[in-house]
């Protein structure tokens, strides 16, 4: 078969695979989307702790303007508990959905995050990917919507396409220039701090020091704002939260504390990888950007608890991963795509196979980790000068 026959054929398989998860993935947001943190969020606006909710210590039934809310996922047999593992400062982010019935919230938050989607694949083309051919980057991005993480992603109403979409909104606006803009984006970006706090190092390889200052003092303003709203202490709008996410610390798919059980263990080693990276974005050469971007993102994914709808962030893992293989002699840059396509399709499509079955989560761990070792140490080749001297 001709080889340009053969890759349009891959494009036309992967646009039907994306269109049928597509049409799932709405129909399930807008039945479920029990991670959407509506609630949560519409407890802070009506001046109620919602950690002193999540935590047991009041009752959501006391606010009739939850009662719509948990009625109607009791009528549809998922009865729902309080969890707000977000700082005040995020749930805020939320507020202008609050303004709205939940049910019309849902089918708004819907459609933003089919918006979030597009834009991400945009920024990606502009920035990270640009040099990318673009029947490559076309596949990805129609890979990365077929994959059962980004159907899961919207169905259930997660936050992750928000966070990202932001993220790569800060690069862009920093890569014009604009500090003041990136470091609000990078802020808002944070609501998924756990996927974005690792990424959020890129600002210092890059010197961007008003952006990252900014996106921390927006933070800092809007928890002293919550504190006075809910007349509780600063130190509690910080502690409370923490509280709230520890209980789901072990309930990851192939993270270092899913894999540990939730041991503390997990939380020094997280701690320890970050203070790695960091060192890594001061002594990192100015060109290497895509591979500490795409590092960042492998690390992101198994320092803290993810779930495996977080995973569609992986088809930018490639950015790094196509610099690297360019760069490799020999055989080693054509082993490393098709490592990299490999265990990015096991993810995609495997883990979904199996039902996410113990066993079939295992073998996700030993590619995923496997992978991720490998990457690292032929980013951090001494004989390639990745790393700048002095």
């Amino acid at each position: 078969m001709n080889s340009a026959i053969g890759k349009r054929l891959v494009l036309v398989l992967l646009l039907l695979a994306a269109l049928v998860s597509l049409a799932s993935g709405i129909k399930n947001a807008y039945h479920y989307s029990q991670d959407f943190q509506w609630d949560a969020a519409e407890a802070l606006r009506l001046g109620y702790d919602p950690y002193d909710l999540s935590l047991g210590v009041n009752n959501v039934e006391n606010i009739p303007e939850l009662d719509d809310f948990y009625n109607y996922f009791e009528s549809i047999e998922a009865k729902q508990k309080m969890e707000a593992n977000q700082f005040p400062s995020l749930l805020i982010l939320l507020f202008i959905y609050t303004l709205m019935p939940y049910r019309t919230a849902v089918l708004i938050w819907l459609i933003s995050n089919l918006i979030f989607t597009a834009v991400i694949i945009y920024l990606l083309r502009k920035g990270y990917m640009k040099n990318m051919d673009r029947g490559c980057f076309a596949a990805l991005s129609l890979l990365m919507i077929a994959g059962t993480p980004w159907r899961n992603q919207i169905g259930v109403g997660q936050h992750t396409l928000f966070a990202f979409m932001f993220f790569l909104l800060a690069v862009f606006l920093s890569d014009n220039d604009n500090d003041m803009a990136a470091g609000l984006a990078l802020a808002v970006s944070y609501f998924k701090y756990t996927l974005t706090a690792p990424l959020a190092l890129i600002f210092i390889y890059r010197r961007k020091w008003k952006s990252f200052f900014i996106s921390l003092g927006v933070h800092i303003l809007l928890t002293v704002l919550s504190a006075l709203w809910l007349r509780e202490s600063f130190i509690d709008m910080l502690i409370k939260p923490l509280r709230v996410s520890s209980a789901l610390a072990g309930e990851g798919s192939i993270d270092l504390s899913a894999i540990l059980g939730g041991s503390k263990i997990a939380m020094i080693i997280a701690l320890l990888v970050m203070c790695a990276l960091f060192i890594f974005s001061l002594k990192m050469r100015r060109e290497n950007e895509e591979l500490l971007f795409s590092l960042y993102l492998l690390v992101s994914l198994i320092i803290t608890y993810h779930r495996s709808y977080d995973f569609f962030v992986l088809t930018a893992v490639y950015s790094g991963v196509n610099t690297l293989a360019c760069r490799l002699e020999g055989r080693g840059g054509k082993i490393l795509r098709i490592s990299y396509f490999l265990f990015l399709l096991y993810l995609f499509f495997g883990l979904r196979i199996f039902s996410e079955s113990e066993a079939s989560l295992a073998l996700a761990a030993l590619l995923y980790y496997t992978f991720l070792i490998v990457y690292t140490l032929l980013v951090l080749r001494p004989d390639e000068g990745f790393i700048q001297k002095g």
